[in-house]
């Protein structure tokens, strides 16, 4: 049976160069009968820039840009950093206004000015209002080239427009028709279109109420209104409601995976641009920073426990068995926060409505607290039979009391950093851990003190 890469022709990259470092023309015919994304993971594979660069020369330029485009960002930008701003411009010449405008934002600005003012006049006017918005909100997602006609034509010229320039524009599902200012009145799916009456008017057939995007909306936003309506591309309108450009699904799934590995990142306490192709220096900043944070708060619930420095000498069995209390609520803490920063990212937990979240929550943390309670409360009483059932009272009742604390803290704590505009997402860790670990100890440490000496 042959492999996959004998199927798809794909080479190893060491095999891809050696060819590069012979001049070997095979390389370019190779590459040329490979797809953008297997391109991309032979140049993520090689050890580094100095060795992509090898291999970049022998890409060929319709599909260089679509390759760049398939790499971490900071890869881009790093390796367009020694392209000249002519061969840039070759570049994006085979890209979408959308795509050119991603490869413009990984360069610096000089450059990216100087490639737009290589660009042709038609082609510059479709890039220079995509450069002007944020790359995380509607109008720096999408795309100038979309099909649009007149609210007044009737069915037979669209299908006549249509056949004859529709083959230009890639991923073309809708008919977009707009008034004599351009301002969006309706959407026609080509599916629609294709069973219309010919003599039927645009307009009378379009969907007034289809879903758009505001160009300033964030790409969040709009990810949630792919979900919502599940279409295939939105419009994007300005503030008046004059058609812009629009957006196509392809784009919004990047921008959920972009948007869950920020989430999964920060809730790790990572900066949301640590990457593998990062250098090493500053990767270790950015983690550098979010450790020291911690270490604050690990010294803050260090400093809670030196104030039963008393009690832990006296009762050894405190110090082995302390670690069990704020590990358990650590972990019931991050479930739920896990649960609620999720909700909160995919729309369905706000504050107005957290109320049954919070009351879930909260039981099933005295579900399990009181399960695991009882569980450890045995435990603890086999473990040092000295101590008896007091002790397992003691471990118990902290079990219960860090864990319901746990889960209402996992879920408050987002929800409010929600409400004063922090991304629940970036802190709730790091204050989750400290609010465990400062009730666990206390809650054990004081009612060992109390009940036990």
């Amino acid at each position: 049976m042959q492999s996959p890469d004998e199927k798809t022709g794909q080479l190893d990259f060491k095999e891809a160069l050696e060819l590069a470092r012979d001049h070997s023309p095979v390389l370019s015919e190779k590459f040329s009968e490979m797809h953008c994304a297997e391109l991309s993971e032979l140049l993520l594979a090689c050890r580094d820039d100095h060795q992509r660069q090898i291999l970049i020369p022998f890409i060929p330029e319709s599909l260089l840009g679509d390759t760049l485009l398939e790499l971490p960002e900071g890869m881009q930008g790093d390796l367009l950093a020694d392209f000249a701003p002519s061969a840039i411009g070759d570049v994006v010449e085979h890209l979408e206004s959308d795509e050119v405008t991603d490869i413009l934002q990984a360069v610096d600005k000089e450059i990216a000015d100087e490639v737009i003012e290589r660009l042709e006049p038609d082609d510059r006017r479709g890039i220079e209002p995509l450069m002007a918005h944020d790359e995380e909100s509607a109008g720096g997602l999408m795309q100038a080239e979309l099909f649009k006609v007149r609210d007044d034509w009737k069915v037979e010229k669209v299908l006549n427009v249509l056949r004859r320039w529709g083959e230009e524009i890639e991923n073309l599902n809708y008919v977009y028709v707009v008034d004599a200012d351009d301002k969006l009145r309706g959407v026609v799916s080509l599916h629609v279109l294709l069973f219309c009456d010919i003599e039927a008017q645009i307009f009378d057939v379009a969907d007034g109420s289809f879903p758009r995007a505001l160009a300033g909306e964030d790409q969040e936003e709009v990810a949630h209104i792919f979900e919502k309506y599940d279409v295939l591309a939105l419009p994007v309108v300005d503030e008046e409601g004059v058609l812009i450009g629009r957006i196509t699904a392809d784009d919004i799934l990047d921008v959920v995976q972009e948007e869950a590995t920020e989430d999964m990142y920060r809730l790790a306490a990572l900066s949301d641009q640590d990457d593998l192709s990062e250098p090493i220096a500053i990767t270790a900043w950015r983690r550098g920073v979010w450790l020291g944070v911690n270490l604050c708060t690990a010294i803050l619930a260090s400093f809670v426990i030196a104030q039963f420095e008393a009690t832990i000498s006296q009762i050894v069995a405190l110090a082995i068995l302390m670690p069990i209390v704020a590990s358990m609520g650590g972990i019931a803490g991050t479930q739920t926060l896990t649960i609620i920063v999720r909700g909160i990212a995919l729309g369905r937990v706000t504050f107005s409505n957290a109320k049954r979240a919070l009351f879930k929550e909260a039981s099933v943390a005295m579900v399990t607290g009181l399960s695991f309670a009882i569980v450890i409360g045995i435990v603890a009483s086999l473990w040092f039979p000295e101590l008896g059932m007091k002790l397992g009272f003691v471990i118990a009742l902290a079990m219960l009391i860090n864990l319901c604390a746990a889960g209402l803290a996992g879920a408050l704590i987002p929800l409010t950093l929600q409400r004063i505009n922090i991304d629940p997402a970036l802190a709730s860790g790091t204050i989750l851990t400290t609010v465990t670990d400062v009730v666990g100890f206390v809650s054990f440490l004081g009612l060992a003190t109390v009940f036990l000496l």
